[in-house]
């Protein structure tokens, strides 16, 4: 049974192996035996080596650990995202992607034995103790992460609400450690935070989308009716869709958040091995904001569902896109509980923006490109999905269907610079006058245009 398509980012509070199936040998009709296969032999090597492990090893190790070890390696060599979980990670799955869990809010994946962060969760003691993208976790409570198995970090990170926990990080641009405290706590995800901007323009609502989780389209609703409640009479010019640090989550929370702004048009397709993960989901009409400019800002840790909406709404022509190239996370897995033990999460297709391409490995570009940093090369920073180990490559060969030109940028953008000037005061969230790339989505969505007027010439 399968029970629904993800797009989460593997190793995302949690990691897992894959439980094997039993292999029936097969006899011809004629009863003899089926001539030796070089599957069978493996499976007879793998057997061979269990036993030599089971009688000699220096200790006894329990017969499930050498299974699940195995079968962890066996998915891990796959790609970055398919696993197993068993049934305490499964529950724990279901409970994240109903948005509440416990833990220190972390998004986080592996490349080449690094415990990297994707991302922190807004409002959460990672956010809090700001942690960023790109940082490597090397320490946790005064044991090394070099090489250590995905599932077991986010294990020793996990633990009691008001428990104690020190991690050290490796930084990008700092020379030495950075030594953190954290308290855990019980992770209440809020999916959707909204703020009125009054700009030169007009009022512009902004929208921040932290995840995709089973509330997201409504809560992307219900932030709209606020948003204009509070303008009033006054109206609302245009909006920002933020999905910076948007890990992704669930596809049918994608494909109903695309649908939200958009009146017509692909908003993503699916193509997989098997003919039945082949998919394409169109707009209906209703755009819930009835043609207002629209701004949508991203980085390197917008992924996943956050780049299927980002490309719909850039490649429908129905908004800008502001900030950095996204992750490049490409890829859906399907989650197929297994009775009893847990589920398998498996890679079973790719997805495929409206313009018939893949992002996988490339993400989705900006309009206009705007830095939060005056050092966006620096190299931790940059991590991206073509950076974990095994990774698929972008499918290529495919014939892209013709796509109308890109929504034209209105005069305003040649005056954004693409990073902070010198002397631009250290980001705090609490302070939306620091962030930088927020104060330029401003700037592009007040000098839009609506929807079917004139816009200014690139």
């Amino acid at each position: 049974m399968k029970l629904r398509s993800g797009l989460m980012l593997s190793g995302v509070f949690l990691a897992g192996l894959v439980i094997g199936s039993a292999v029936t040998p097969v006899h011809h009709a004629a009863g003899q035996d089926a001539p030796q296969d070089s599957t069978y032999q493996q499976l007879s090597l793998f057997g061979d080596i269990f036993d030599r492990v089971k009688a000699n090893y220096v200790i006894d190790p329990p017969s499930d650990k050498l299974i699940y070890n195995a079968v962890n390696g066996m998915l891990a060599g796959l790609d970055p995202h398919s696993s197993y979980m068993n049934q305490k990670q499964y529950n724990d799955m279901q409970v994240e992607t109903s948005g509440q869990f416990g833990g220190l809010g972390l998004e986080v994946t592996q490349t080449d034995g690094l415990l990297m962060v994707i991302s922190p969760i807004d409002g959460t003691p990672a956010s809090r103790a700001g942690i960023k993208h790109g940082d490597i976790i090397v320490d946790i409570n005064g044991h090394s992460t070099d090489g250590i198995n995905l599932d077991d970090a986010v294990t020793q990170m996990r633990g009691a609400p008001g428990s104690k926990i020190a991690i050290t990080l490796k930084r990008s641009g700092i020379n030495t450690p950075v030594k953190l405290t954290l308290t855990r706590e019980i992770i209440q995800i809020e999916d959707v935070k909204d703020k009125l901007f009054p700009t030169p323009g007009g009022n512009v609502g902004y929208i921040r989308l932290a995840s995709f989780d089973e509330k997201a389209d409504q809560d992307i609703r219900n932030a709209i009716d606020s948003l204009q409640k509070q303008a009033g009479s006054a109206g609302i010019h245009a909006y920002i869709l933020d999905m910076r640090d948007n890990p992704g989550g669930l596809l049918d929370q994608a494909v109903a958040v695309g649908d939200d702004f958009l009146n017509s048009g692909e908003i993503v397709s699916t193509h997989g091995r098997h003919s039945a993960d082949d998919q394409v989901w169109y707009a209906q009409s209703g755009d819930i904001l009835k043609g207002a400019p629209m701004v949508v800002m991203t980085n390197q840790g917008s992924a996943s569902a956050a780049e299927i909406v980002t490309a719909a709404l850039q490649q429908n022509q129905r908004a800008l896109v502001l900030g950095m190239r996204t992750f490049g996370k490409g890829s859906v897995q399907t989650i197929v509980p297994i009775p009893g033990n847990g589920a398998l999460r498996l890679t079973t297709a790719l997805y495929y923006t409206p313009s018939g391409k893949s992002i996988q490995d490339y993400g989705v570009t900006p309009d206009v490109k705007v830095s939060d940093t005056r050092t966006p090369e620096d190299n931790f920073a940059s991590l991206r999905e073509s950076d974990l180990l095994h990774s698929f490559q972008n499918p290529s060969g495919l014939t892209a269907p013709p796509l109308p030109s890109a929504l034209p940028l209105p005069a305003v953008s040649k005056t954004i610079p693409d990073k902070p000037p010198v002397g631009w005061p250290a980001y705090d969230p609490t302070q939306p006058s620091t962030d930088f790339q927020l104060q330029m989505a401003l700037k592009l969505a007040a000098g839009m245009s609506a929807a079917g007027d004139k816009a200014a010439a690139n």
